[in-house]
């Protein structure tokens, strides 16, 4: 299993910016983010994995459709996938209602 946990790099040292759950050593692969990419301040973080979505970040599940549902969310979003708004729902179901309104 991958897991990402974001750090900060500076001074020839990466400091992560939150706890490796239950790791002594792994192997790890190091991706540099841009810069306009502000770092979390550790206060930010939790021990879940770190996605590029904010949502679900420090967001726990309670069951197994609940960890299903977020594994699926994750991989859908790690692949590029497109988190849709509330807007663009609403007119995703109008066009495939054949342009009818819901009142």
């Amino acid at each position: 299993m991958l897991t990402s946990i974001e750090g900060i790099y500076e001074d020839g040292q990466v400091r992560l910016l939150e706890p490796l759950p239950d790791v002594e050593r792994a192997r790890v692969v190091v991706t540099l983010l841009p810069e306009s990419m502000a770092p979390l301040k550790a206060t930010e973080t939790s021990a879940a994995t770190v996605t590029s979505d904010p949502v679900v970040e420090g967001f726990e599940p309670r069951s197994e459709l609940g960890r299903t549902l977020l594994a699926l969310r994750r991989k859908y979003v790690e692949g590029g996938g497109k988190l849709l708004t509330l807007d663009e729902i609403e007119d995703e179901v109008r066009e495939r209602r054949g342009g009818v309104q819901d009142d």
